[in-house]
């Protein structure tokens, strides 16, 4: 099914398949606009933690009534874990047992940089409990608006049905053009290049990143996606970090955005994204950066 984004499959998935009262399970922290999409319908969003496999499994089996767990499992947002095989097929498991959904969100997986990527959990679903959600915007540009929806067979018609209704025509110039251009072959050679410019400016962060900073943890492997999060000692220092960013017109996000209300046993860090910032540009903004939080 083709959306205009990813923001619209989701906001479609929780209005088709949720209702007042029920459970939705979303990372915390995590993706915000999601959680919001669901609790709309009246649906009760819980945060589970994310730990370095993933989605906290354990904790989501303890959920009562919960019937979705959204994840970001090729490149956790914000954290940038990559969710291990063992914990995908347990929460496949968990879906197959509580008769429950997924909505897989892969927003950047074409971004990989050493390594196999682990398959989706849409390919290892073998009961449809997946529901898969991707976007066009990391690839080519958000103001594309293509995204679409890889459902489960048994969705499709009531997905369709409902889609038409809310959308009734969808604008179809992009997705002609975005067609033809998959189908020349040219898609690939494009993502090709977007990973290596994506590489290219992530290693100039990495180059240029100031160490020793206090309070500021090592910046860590990062193997997949656009952005990385790394750790700072406590929400005080965060707070002021970005601050003093701001105040040196770079402009990065602190961890504490990405919680739900009322979470407890919060960590602050720092959440930078490379991809939209070239590599001179990297190197002039890490100048400033060293030169502030030494100051």
């Amino acid at each position: 099914m083709i959306t205009t984004g990813a923001q619209q499959a989701i906001s479609l998935c929780a209005q088709l398949l949720l209702e007042p009262g029920v459970g939705v399970a979303v990372e915390n922290p995590g993706y915000r606009a999601a959680g919001c999409a669901f609790g709309l319908t009246g649906a009760t969003v819980h945060g589970v933690a994310v730990d370095s496999e993933g989605l906290d499994c354990t904790a989501l089996a303890a959920l009562q009534h919960c019937r979705m767990a959204y994840v970001t499992p090729s490149h956790q947002y914000p954290t940038g874990v990559v969710m291990s095989l063992a914990r995908r097929l347990e929460l496949l498991a968990w879906a197959e047992r509580s008769d429950g959904w997924i909505v897989e969100d892969d927003y950047d997986g074409e971004y990989r940089y050493s390594g196999a990527p682990l398959a989706p959990l849409a390919a290892l679903d073998r009961s449809g409990r997946v529901l898969y959600v991707g976007t066009f915007s990391k690839v080519a540009f958000p103001a594309l608006r293509l995204g679409y929806l890889v459902l489960p067979k048994q969705l499709v018609e009531p997905f369709s049905r409902a889609r038409a209704l809310m959308v009734r025509h969808s604008e179809a110039g992009t997705q002609a053009v975005m067609a033809q251009f998959m189908a020349q072959g040219h898609f690939q050679r494009h993502i090709r290049r977007m990973r290596r410019a994506a590489l290219s400016r992530r290693n100039a962060l990495i180059a240029g990143w100031p160490v020793d900073i206090p309070g500021v943890g090592a910046l860590p492997e990062m193997v997949a996606g656009l952005h990385v999060k790394v750790d700072v000692d406590n929400p005080e220092r965060e707070r002021w970090l970005v601050e003093k960013a701001l105040d040196a017109g770079v402009e990065l996000n602190g961890l504490g955005d990405y919680w739900l209300p009322g979470a407890v046993d919060k960590t602050a860090g720092l959440v930078l994204g490379f991809a939209a910032v070239g590599e001179s540009g990297i190197a002039e903004a890490l100048g400033k950066l060293r030169k502030v939080w030494r100051g």
